[in-house]
């Protein structure tokens, strides 16, 4: 491992790199924070939720009735690593040296620099990805199922769930898609129902892009609208409108949208465009902050013999970094993150399947029990892209 052959690479440009338009916007910042650990160790509470449970009225000459603490689980395990590289041939590299020999005008030193810092977009845009696959599919199917199409590193046995009760999986009472039978905010208020039964004031309904053309397409939605507007001919149903109209109705929740996409890339290099928000589910939230990407210490970043030979640059929770190797020559660019996406109060989170079916039984959301070795530790005893709105 050698120094980075490239010209303008060191640590302030890289960082500066970071911080522009090559970094692609993604969903997942909306609904995950970063939260620094000081072990590779993530950890999440669970319990005291609900409604309050109120004092009792007692007589002035009798002591203050005790109350039992409710129990609260806390779900942990291991901190997974993430990681990609890239590598810059000779013939690139040769290219590189061409057009940086060759360039006069800004337009040229502009290819000069997309060529010589391609590699570190990629790697970062690349582990971020990762992320927002697997936040999304927490938010769609409250756990994630690693596999040699979705993965090229670890495959999980089974289905890994974050800790959601299966009493918060709901299903709609007809397919979305049957526009003219379904009543998908019916479904919505149903759910809401359910929840304030629980104690759970719902926010905010995160729904795919095309399972709200779904729902403001049904003649059920249309009726509806038409006669809370109270006008016969046709209306144009958006997302501000059946928001209103939810407020009016008294549920006052937000209806926001994304539209995620991600590509899989497998052993031999064929690449595949998906969506990691799983069709026909719909999330209801309490709280916009679904949870934390939980970080924690990278040895290389405290390796000083590496700090020698690499160029190294961390942003959030992403360490990027840069070398060569002269045998065989190349120019390598590394993302990597010890990190994972943790659920912060599963129990205030609902997931309705939209298509009129049951959960299927792989899908187990509540507990730990099928999470793996490298993700679950030992038992523990008891105690910014912006969501369409």
């Amino acid at each position: 491992m050698e120094r980075s052959l490239i010209k303008q690479v060191n640590q302030k440009n890289m960082s500066a790199r970071l911080n522009t338009r090559h970094v692609k916007p993604m969903y997942f910042p909306n609904f995950f924070g970063v939260k620094q650990k000081s072990s590779l160790k993530w950890e999440t509470l669970v319990g005291e939720k609900g409604a309050p449970v109120i004092a009792d009225i007692v007589s002035f000459d009798s002591s203050a009735p005790q109350k039992t603490r409710e129990v609260v689980s806390k779900l942990s395990g291991d901190i997974p690593k993430t990681s990609v590289k890239r590598g810059m041939n000779e013939s690139d590299y040769n290219e590189y040296m061409q057009l940086q020999r060759d360039a006069q005008g800004d337009a040229q030193q502009m290819e000069v620099l997309n060529l010589a810092f391609k590699d570190e977009d990629f790697v970062y845009n690349s582990v971020r990805g990762r992320f927002e696959w697997w936040c999304m599919q927490l938010m769609s199917k409250a756990g994630f199922h690693l596999t040699a199409q979705n993965n090229n590193g670890i495959v999980t046995a089974e289905f890994v769930g974050c800790g959601m009760p299966s009493a918060n999986k709901k299903v709609s009472t007809a397919d979305w898609a049957t526009v003219s039978t379904a009543d998908g905010l019916q479904d919505i208020d149903d759910v809401i129902t359910a929840a304030s039964a629980d104690g759970i004031t719902i926010k905010y309904v995160v729904m795919h892009t095309a399972d709200f053309a779904l729902l403001k397409k049904q003649k059920a939605t249309i009726d509806k609208i038409k006669a809370w507007v109270n006008q016969t001919s046709k209306i144009i149903i958006t997302k501000k409108v059946i928001n209103e109209y939810l407020s009016e109705q008294e549920i006052p929740v937000q209806i926001l949208t994304v539209s995620p996409a991600v590509r899989i890339e497998d052993k031999s290099h064929k690449r595949k465009t998906i969506n990691p928000w799983e069709r026909k589910r719909v999330c209801f939230l309490e709280d916009l902050n679904v949870g934390d990407i939980q970080h924690g210490p990278i040895a290389a970043e405290a390796s000083e013999s590496i700090k020698k030979k690499s160029i190294m640059v961390k942003k959030d929770f992403v360490l990027v970094s840069k070398f060569s190797t002269e045998e065989p020559f190349k120019e390598w660019t590394k993302a990597e993150a010890n990190a994972f996406p943790v659920v912060n109060d599963p129990d205030a989170m609902y997931i309705m399947k939209a298509d009129g079916t049951a959960w299927a039984t792989n899908e187990d959301t509540e507990g730990t029990d099928n999470v793996p070795a490298s993700f679950l530790g030992e038992d523990v005893e008891p105690e910014s892209n912006k969501v369409e709105e």
